[in-house]
């Protein structure tokens, strides 16, 4: 078995990874201001607003 690394995980952009994520790591995050609505910019949802 292959040992577990120490210290903090990092994404292949560098940025930590929490080893769990629950509803306050969303507390200041406002998904009509940052999600948009389908089928318009920023395209998180897709393309297509269906």
């Amino acid at each position: 078995m292959t040992p577990t690394p120490r210290g903090p995980r990092l994404g292949e952009s560098g940025l930590p990874i929490d080893p769990v994520y629950g509803p306050e790591s969303l507390a200041d995050w406002d998904p009509a201001e940052r999600l948009g609505e389908p089928g318009t910019y920023p395209f998180t949802r897709g393309v297509y607003p269906s």
